[in-house]
């Protein structure tokens, strides 16, 4: 089943019998487009005739049979190139390819990467190093270049995504821009080498980050890298838009990179409108292109440079060329050198290098963690296409050598690329070959015709890269304005999550990138830990709301509804720590104004910390000195809490204290002590008489002589069962010593659990009585000298024939306790819900 995203035309294939059919939410890999896919969504004659079978207009991907939702965040990475994703592919059976298996497809998908890759990879080289000056463009279009050979080359021969093709990516290149940016504030304009200095130091930064990015690999931390907070990521991407849109409007009007923009309101030959004709062309031709383009072979981007660059040259018949702006320049072509290393070396003797290396080696930290996060997001989206799993661990070594290699030429970073890999794999490319000819292809390209490559205009560059601004606006952003008018409870997320992502966006344009990934990871983790240490307790209810599975009479039933708020349950959930242990002290202190018995269910408590650990104690010691009591369940069958409590010497400070193995039997001890303490107990803790059992309620003197004269006393041991599930009989019986438990019979275990124990003063075996059927469940005597009293079928007859003032009694009274216990569920899930 084939889905079509309907804001950017990407094709999607589902096993239409594995769709929900209620529909399921999906977002599109490449524009993030949320939508609802259901079975009903598709209709074949409609989509045969918006997309016929080679059409070129369509982008494609491919899922796994899932759909797993786990690759959503690869779109925002994906984004950070060029919308180059509009062939279309056909989804194969995944097949594991030697080297040199697919010669020819590999070749033909290299060719494909390598015209996507070759523009930008200038425009990149261009921004990067642009606080340099115009005059550096050219060397600077060269560097970006070498990133697209070395980088495609190393990291496709060691990488552990074969269709993986590697390049420069923009907001790696902003970071290094804003070092290099820094770099030329700091270093003076009269030193001598200036420029080797700067891009030395500049390469020395992507050296780091392709160092971390090898440390991640070795110590297998290729998932950790990929824990960033999405509104960071978000607010992030649309921050580097905004800067590559802002950087890009000088060289798109002409004007001098050393001017002010305000000079436009100033000055009218502030910029050249010629120059901005051209700009506007290569943007207007490359998004017509997008969308209607039938030639798939040219990709939009390149007939958007194509069309800027003609114009270019057009204009250039019949105006001055100081009206027409710059163009790259003269590339000084020669075999690439890796010597940047050793001219740092030489020229570092007049400056302390020593000073620049802590901010160096931070921001070489940070590219290396993005470097790694945009080659692993491409790596399992080139996993989608593939139906193949690649090796992170692999994958970021192979990376970490790539990029060590580019700043041996002073290059710039480089990391996966969702739409090179997309367009080597819809040409033919399958394996690692394919990315190792790509940059071998640009290599060969360079060393022919770099000459030509330098008359490219700046203006058309600037067209390029402001299409891939444009295109790296987050709509997830969007959506979240949208919640704003969303339920209080959705609406407060929304705003939380806006906020994260417009502070980050707006620290990347005001201040840096590195700043704004710091801060906005800070303020995530802030919220995330005031989330966590609000929500540990899952739930909070009394005794008086919900009761043990021992069901006793009615009268004592009665006095834990009034009675059972001195017994408080806390359910916790998540990690006992820091930040949620202060949080759970004060409300169980709080609870023990009114409370006597304190259970704390520790079933879902992920974790504890030293400083979770010391607030047990000091519960403990409050309880104590109150003569209250504090019961902790699931804490001691919990290898990992308990553990680390002995290791943290914590468990012998406990040992007075109560643990049960479930919250139950907890809750039902708690009520035997709160029970046994009340003088209004009906009978004693294990006996009730006859006459005081709720079932004779109601019941004359001589009415009771008459029931118990039909009545048979039985007495069973501990363990003995009084019937099992599925016997016929339909004997009433009345408990008066002892305690006896409902149980059933787990069949595919070949075990019993237990559902009820009943105390002295209750019935059992009612509901066979009145619906004529077999035996439900087992009853099973659960204490020593069990006392019950058997009233059979027929002697029920007898009153119903000869006494029915007897039977409607008997039969009134057995309703009224099934009237009660439903009641008592009903309340207790109503606690639950509510609490």
């Amino acid at each position: 089943m084939k889905i079509i995203c309907e804001k950017c035309h990407v094709v999607y294939h589902f096993d239409e019998q594995k769709i929900n059919p209620d529909g399921s939410a999906f977002r599109c890999f490449n524009c993030r487009h949320i939508f609802t896919v259901t079975p009903e969504f598709y209709d074949p004659l409609s989509f045969k005739k918006t997309e016929p079978e080679a059409s070129p207009q369509l982008k494609t991907a491919s899922l796994p049979k899932k759909s797993s939702p786990e690759p959503l965040p690869a779109p925002t990475q994906s984004k950070s190139d060029t919308p180059e994703t509009q062939a279309p592919f056909t989804k194969t059976r995944s097949i594991k390819l030697s080297l040199f298996s697919n010669i020819k497809g590999d070749f033909s998908g290299a060719i494909s990467a390598a015209i996507i890759t070759l523009p930008m990879s200038i425009g990149y080289g261009i921004i990067a190093f642009a606080p340099l000056g115009l005059q550096f463009a050219p060397q600077a279009a060269l560097l970006g270049i070498y990133t697209a050979i070395f980088g495609a080359f190393i990291a496709a021969f060691l990488g552990g995504t074969p269709l993986q093709i590697t390049g420069p990516k923009a907001p790696l290149t902003l970071i290094l821009s804003a070092v290099i940016a820094n770099l030329c504030i700091q270093l003076p304009t009269t030193i001598e080498n200036r420029e080797i200095l700067i891009v030395g130091m500049g390469a020395l930064c992507v050296g780091f980050a392709g160092f971390f990015q090898l440390l991640f690999g070795i110590l297998r931390l290729g998932n950790l890298v990929k824990f960033v907070p999405f509104p960071v990521v978000s607010g992030f991407m649309n921050g580097i838009a905004i800067l590559l849109i802002i950087k890009q409007i000088k060289p798109l009007m002409g004007m001098n990179i050393h001017t002010s923009l305000f000079t436009l309101f100033t000055k009218t030959n502030a910029f050249q409108p010629l120059t901005l004709i051209v700009g506007l062309t290569t943007l207007s031709v490359l998004f017509l292109s997008k969308r209607y383009n039938k030639i798939k072979i040219i990709p939009s981007s390149l007939m958007g440079l194509g069309s800027g660059t003609l114009l270019y040259y057009l204009l250039s018949l019949f105006a001055s060329p100081e009206m027409m702006g710059p163009i790259v320049g003269n590339i000084d072509v020669k075999f690439p050198q890796p010597n940047i290393f050793p001219q740092l070396m030489a020229a570092a003797q007049q400056i302390d290098v020593w000073v620049y290396i802590p901010d160096i080696l931070i921001s070489g930290f940070v590219l290396g963690l993005l470097a790694s996060m945009e080659s692993l997001l491409s790596s399992v989206v080139s996993d989608n296409l593939t139906d193949s799993r690649h090796n992170s661990t692999q994958e970021l070594v192979g990376q970490g050598l790539a990029n060590i290699s580019c700043a041996c030429f002073g290059a710039l970073p480089g990391a996966g690329s969702v739409p090179r890999s997309l367009a080597s794999y819809n040409a033919g490319g399958r394996t690692r070959l394919s990315g190792m000819f790509c940059g071998l292809f640009i290599f060969v390209v360079i060393m022919s015709i770099g000459k030509l490559v330098g008359k490219i205009p700046m203006a058309a560059i600037a067209g390029i890269i402001i299409s891939v601004g444009i295109s790296l606006f987050d709509s997830w952003t969007m959506n979240l304005l949208k919640k704003l008018t969303a339920p209080k409870d959705q609406r407060r997320d929304a705003l939380m999550n806006l906020m994260i992502t417009l502070t980050v966006a707006a620290i990347t344009v005001s201040i840096n990138l590195i700043v704004a990934v710091g801060i906005g990871v800070a303020i995530a983790s802030g919220l995330f830990m005031s989330k966590m240490g609000k929500s540990i307790i899952k739930r909070k209810y009394f005794g008086n709301q919900f009761h043990s599975k021992k069901m006793r009479s009615l009268s004592n039933s009665d006095l834990l509804e009034k009675e059972g708020n001195q017994i408080v349950i806390f359910e916790l959930q998540g990690p006992l720590f820091f930040g949620s242990a202060e949080n759970l002290s004060t409300q169980v202190e709080e609870a023990m104004n009114t409370a006597r018995y304190c259970i704390v269910d520790m079933k879902r408590v992920t974790e504890i910390d030293s400083t979770g650990a010391n607030i047990l104690t000091q519960l403990k010691r409050s309880f104590e000195k109150e003569k209250k009591y504090l019961l902790f369940t699931y804490l001691k069958e919990n290898k990992a809490l308990w553990g680390f409590l002995e290791i943290m010497d914590i468990s012998p400070q406990l040992k007075d204290l109560r643990f049960f193995s479930d919250t139950d039997a907890a809750l039902e001890w708690s009520e035997d002590n709160l029970l046994s303490s009340l003088p209004q107990l009906t009978g004693t803790q294990n006996e009730v008489p006859l006459e005081d059992m709720d079932i004779v309620k109601g019941f004359t003197h001589d009415e009771l002589e008459v029931l118990r004269q039909k009545l048979y006393l039985e007495t069973y041991n501990d363990g003995e069962p009084i019937f099992r599930e599925g016997d016929p009989g339909r004997d009433l019986f009345f408990l008066t010593k002892g305690s006896v438990s409902v149980k059933i019979r787990l069949r595919e275990r070949n075990q019993l659990k237990r559902i009820f124990t009943f105390t002295s003063g209750v019935i059992f075996g009612e509901v066979a009585l009145l619906d004529g059927k077999p035996r439900s469940a087992d009853i099973w005597a659960e204490e020593k000298d069990t006392e019950v009293y058997r009233l059979s079928l027929d002697d029920f007859d007898v009153f119903r024939r000869e006494r029915p003032e007897i039977a409607i009694k008997l039969i009134q009274n057995i309703a009224r306790a099934l009237t009660r216990h439903l009641r008592r569920s009903s309340d207790e899930v109503r606690a639950l819900e509510d609490s």
